[in-house]
């Protein structure tokens, strides 16, 4: 098989084209290749631009061309044609030599097997010649630094385009410009903006890895549907992560279910998007949930860059406004800062001996220091410089001498070099404020779902480690591959460290009461089965067997069970009964994309129902995998609740690192693995397998 044509340009060259040409040229602007010929000069797009048309001479006041080999050599050429003549026009192009092809048309993989045959032949051309091509099915790229705007959407109907510094890269056309839209019309500017639609050649990451390089971008956006090569684009998420640029990530498909197996709880629960997720997080990037929050979450890390720790500090000119904030971010688990004696002492200059506690009403301030406003800048440098407070949301209704008080606000909030966000709540009023805002540069919103939405992801950001090296594990034992039952399951466990009960495998009656009283009673016996994976529901477990008559009765009842369920030679397992503690799952899977992840969570037979769970990427070190335990809502469990003693959670955190390393030494052949229960016991007596599975590959 020949190898790749060398690519005529690269992105650097296609975002800034000497000579682009426009496939139906048109003086009509109600036309798609009249539009964007009007877009190329309305908004001084600094190249040549070159009509081609065969029905006409003159385009715009531009010579126009009857095909493409006629007209002088072409960096990147706009393609908008019927589906059936995309393929012929592409041809011509590589013929003439052109460096790159925007094609607009639809009509292809999305439509299902003949586009997708077409798409091929597309990705075959590309390939051959070396002609990059963006697209098909795209919306276009808009360069905001030299007027390039190869689209032909009405959203481009203003004076100017706004230079910025954020970059945005989209699967979706359509949406790309509606955050375009939004973003223009609350000031915000941009460096490029590309739609990259199916993908035939050029992909996101190929965008994405332009700027990570590129000097004018210091923070990117993008909007993912599918990601073709996992390893490649986690890269390059560290790649941002290194170089200082915020990356914020907006992911379509989140609730697709993934790979549901039935053997497997970590399948089901580390599914695609907790996955992806996971990647984004350990790269240190934001993930929303909205397309209006990926730009104001972008602004926000482009102008503070890391995240102070600190609870959320909140600033009204409305009291009533402060409830509904408190109770919403108490609705989505975002604390409030709890002041500081310094900043109570602070705003006791200025507010109500009432009102010095979190969150902030600038109506309740000293009737004697006159209107709102003079209060404003005092209360925002206290609660903006207190040491408990991370970050402010500032919510306003209407208030007396409006921009005023805002403008006092904000000179107030520049003095702690901490994030904030404004939420404008009313309607035309506040026309002055909302242009105050875009002309000091401060990152706000008009409604409080889009703040708490924007501090939910800004919250959940953190400064990720760099992924750990994965320590090798020596003495593994020969593995065959296929579904491991819990006896071998266990094997495994115990040659990487992971403590397991003392137990013993047998197949007779008087094999079981011996290895009970070899044990000590109270003791566990279970069925071991390939067939019968969830063995609770499966009436293969029975617990605290006190003596010999006990055990006997349990070993008829599950033997009944396994001879019912087809095994030709029921076998047990009598293990010791150990009790006190919390029970977790802990697992490990190789995700086709992003290789070995790992995963714990609320474990034992509520690991369904509680859906509490932390997924990273393998290998991960001690603290991460502390994190992971950290960032569960059974935390408080682990750490000790209500007088409860504290469990071994660094234990635990050391299963999770030597799985992590078993699955990153395994690789693709650790398709999955189940501990369930872990059950970590009391601070300093460690953390036990109690049962696992798995299924090698």
């Amino acid at each position: 098989m020949s190898l790749p044509a060398p690519p005529r340009r690269s992105i650097g060259e296609i975002l800034v084209p000497r000579r682009v040409a426009v496939f139906g040229a048109s003086d009509d602007r109600g036309k798609w290749g009249g539009r964007i010929m009007h877009y190329l000069a309305l908004h001084g797009f600094d190249g040549e631009v070159v009509p081609i048309n065969p029905r006409r001479a003159v385009v715009q006041g531009r010579t126009c061309y009857a095909a493409i080999g006629a007209a002088p050599p072409i960096d990147v050429a706009v393609i908008a044609v019927p589906a059936a003549a995309v393929l012929p026009t592409l041809r011509d192009c590589a013929a003439a030599g052109v460096g790159a092809a925007v094609v607009i048309s639809s009509g292809f993989a999305e439509i299902g097997a003949e586009g997708a045959a077409a798409q091929a032949e597309m990705t075959a051309l590309a390939q051959a010649t070396g002609m990059r091509v963006v697209g098909p099915n795209c919306l276009g790229l808009i360069n905001f630094r030299n007027g390039m705007s190869l689209t032909s959407a009405r959203v481009l109907d203003v004076e100017r385009i706004i230079p910025g510094s954020i970059g945005l890269v989209s699967q979706s056309g359509a949406l790309m410009l509606s955050v375009y839209n939004r973003a223009h019309d609350q000031g915000v500017g941009f460096s490029q903006i590309v739609s990259v639609g199916n993908q035939a050649d050029l992909d996101l990451c190929d965008f994405f890895a332009h700027m990570i390089a590129a000097e004018d971008t210091e923070a990117i956006c993008l909007h993912v549907e599918g990601i073709a090569d996992g390893r490649r684009f986690r890269d390059l998420l560290h790649r941002a992560q290194a170089a200082g640029k915020p990356v914020v990530v907006l992911k379509t498909g989140r609730s697709a279910g993934g790979e549901a197996a039935a053997r497997s709880h970590t399948a089901s629960l580390a599914g695609a998007y907790p996955v992806f997720a996971a990647v984004c997080r350990q790269a240190g990037a934001l993930l929303v949930d909205d397309p209006d929050v990926m730009v104001l979450a972008a602004r926000l890390a482009q102008r503070f860059r890391t995240r102070r720790p600190g609870g959320i500090g909140v600033i009204s000119s409305s009291g009533g406004l402060n409830g509904i904030t408190a109770d919403r971010l108490a609705d989505v688990g975002l604390g409030m800062a709890a002041f500081t004696p310094d900043t109570r002492a602070a705003l006791s200059a200025v507010m109500l001996p009432t009102h010095l506690e979190n969150p902030v009403d600038l109506g309740a301030r000293r009737q004697e220091l006159g209107e709102g406003f003079t209060v404003a800048e005092p209360a925002a440098r206290a609660v903006i410089n207190d040491a408990n407070v991370g970050v402010v949301l500032v919510p306003m209704t209407t208030a007396p001498n409006y921009e005023g008080t805002v403008g006092a606000l904000i000179d107030g909030l520049e003095s702690g070099g901490k994030p904030y966000v404004f939420v404008v709540t009313p309607g035309s009023v506040a026309t002055g404020v909302r242009a105050l805002l875009r002309q000091r540069g401060v990152v706000s919103c008009d409604r409080l779902d889009d703040g708490i939405r924007l501090l939910r992801a800004w919250q959940a950001w953190t400064d990720a480690e760099p992924p750990a090296p994965a320590p090798h594990l020596a003495g593994l034992p020969a593995l065959a591959a296929g579904y491991q039952t819990e006896p071998a399951a266990k094997t495994l466990l115990a040659a990487c460290g992971i403590a397991v009960p003392r137990e013993r495998v047998t197949t007779t009656e008087a094999g079981a009461v011996a290895a009970a009283a070899a044990i000590g009673f109270p003791v566990v016996m279970k069925g071991v089965s390939a067939r019968i994976v969830h063995k609770s529901d499966g009436g293969l477990v029975r617990l605290g067997l006190a003596d010999a008559a006990a055990v006997a009765a349990a070993f008829a009842e599950i033997g009944a069970k396994l001879t019912a369920a087809g095994e030709p030679a029921p076998t047990f397992l009598v293990a010791e009964m150990l009790t006190g503690g919390q029970e977790l799952i802990v697992g490990a899977r190789h995700d086709p994309q992003f290789g070995p992840v790992v995963l714990v969570g609320a474990g034992g037979v509520l690991v369904d129902l509680l859906d509490d769970v932390a997924v990273a990427p393998a290998p991960l070190g001690q603290s991460q995998a502390l994190g992971m335990l950290r960032g569960l809502r059974l935390w408080p469990l682990l750490a000790g609740y209500r007088g409860r003693p504290a469990l071994d959670v660094d234990a635990a955190a050391a299963v999770l690192v030597q799985v992590g390393a078993l699955a990153a030494q395994l690789g693709e052949r650790l398709r999955e693995l189940d501990i369930n229960p872990l059950l970590v016991r009391p601070a300093g007596q460690g953390a036990v397998a109690l049962d696992a599975r798995a299924v090698i590959g």
